[in-house]
């Protein structure tokens, strides 16, 4: 098992096999899929797409929302508006309206649909929610986008737009924030090799001064992986916040992967660090081990891959724990950063790597800025996949 791990592991290996919403119907149900990871109180979903004859027309439906088809109107007559022209059109701005939510799904400036949520009454939708779900929406609306042939002009300026806008969005799928009290230091980068890409990290407090925290990278790049990352990053949040141990992270969030009709598979690694006891616990799910920095100088791997990645097999995986001193740093990273290393006299750039971090000042953006610009050396003006890197000092 832990060869066929450290095999999927490898950068680079089989990615091009692994593609993901190549068709418009690939789209539309990882997209529903996506919606019932970011809303775990979802009881139904819509999503409408504009066709030639301006026409707002039902393109998936997910549950049964007694709300969203129920009364005089219909959901998308309720969250519609008349366009200067007479024409009927989504409303421009996502909405709330209770147990109901709706976003529109813009070509630039252009609607070109809309996605509607429902929740059980009890608990309505909030703020935040609405904001989530125009983020969605936006991802979804690009790689709706990408996946037509168009040689119009207009078209693939609006594309790239919107992909510059994407990666903003994206960028608030993922990270964390830590309270200042919890006794660790973070600096995390993440540079996607696109304006998005599948790379993700998730940070959580867990209380008493322990943090759970994930990176991870999903396989292939684009928006694509994106709209996958965003599943993959809400289910690992949610995992973490439910206080169970890094091994069952990974096994919960392989379960909602095991649903995906898809080839995607997800490399992750998962851990539990108490900065008051001084410990490191890690599992991982065909990922790079991660890397530890002591205060002299001494570096190390730790954490090796004990199972496949996310969404290959259904398995369970091992935790490793270890004693941390004051002041150490722990290293997470993903495979765009050796592959940018590697050379033939150094594959992957392991020597590389541990004499980068080891010649640093002890310090988590000393450290990963010194990396990054090694990085940036090595592969000249192509990136050539997503790079993301999350250092964590024990402050005491």
């Amino acid at each position: 098992m832990q060869v066929a791990a450290r095999e999927l592991a490898r950068p680079g290996r089989a990615r091009a096999r692994f593609g993901a919403a190549e068709t418009k119907q690939d789209l539309l149900r990882l997209f529903t899929q996506t919606l019932g990871s970011l809303f775990p109180g979802l009881v139904g979903s819509e999503l409408y797409l504009v066709n030639d004859r301006d026409q707002l027309v039902l393109k998936s439906r997910f549950g049964d929302g007694p709300r969203m088809t129920g009364g005089d109107l219909s959901a998308p007559q309720r969250f519609t508006h008349v366009n200067a022209d007479g024409r009927l059109a989504p409303a421009p701005d996502g909405v709330k309206r209770g147990s109901l939510m709706t976003a529109p799904l813009l070509a630039g400036r252009s609607p070109v649909g809309m996605v509607v949520v429902e929740a059980a009454p009890e608990a309505p939708f909030g703020s935040l929610e609405l904001e989530i779900l125009e983020r969605a929406a936006h991802l979804f609306s690009l790689a709706l986008q990408q996946l037509r042939d168009s040689d119009d002009d207009g078209v693939r300026a609006a594309i790239e737009l919107d992909r510059r806008m994407a990666r903003s969005v994206q960028r608030r799928f993922i990270g964390g924030t830590l309270p200042p009290d919890v006794g660790v230091k973070v600096d995390a980068q993440y540079l996607p090799a696109l304006d998005v890409g599948g790379d993700f990290y998730e940070l959580a407090h867990l209380g008493e001064g322990r943090v759970g925290g994930a990176i991870g990278d999903v396989s292939g790049k684009g928006i694509s992986a994106a709209l996958i990352m965003s599943r993959v990053s809400a289910d690992l949040k949610r995992a973490l916040l439910s206080g169970v141990g890094p091994s069952r992270v990974l096994e919960k969030v392989d379960a909602t992967l095991a649903e995906v009709d898809s080839e995607t598979f997800v490399t992750a690694s998962c851990i539990h660090l108490d900065a008051r006891g001084h410990t490191l616990t890690v599992a991982n799910a065909g990922h790079l081990p991660l890397m530890v920095r002591r205060a002299t100088g001494e570096t190390f791997a730790f954490g090796s891959a004990s199972g496949t990645p996310l969404g290959v097999v259904r398995c369970t995986y091992a935790e490793e724990r270890m004693e941390l001193r004051p002041l150490d740093i722990v290293l997470l990273m993903t495979d765009g950063l050796v592959e940018a290393l590697d050379s033939p006299r150094d594959p992957l750039g392991t020597a590389l790597l541990h004499r980068l971090v080891g010649g640093a000042p002890h310090d988590p953006r000393s450290i990963n800025g010194r990396i990054l610009e090694a990085a940036n050396e090595m592969r000249g003006p192509r990136q050539l996949d997503d790079v993301t890197l999350v250092a964590l000092q024990l402050e005491k």
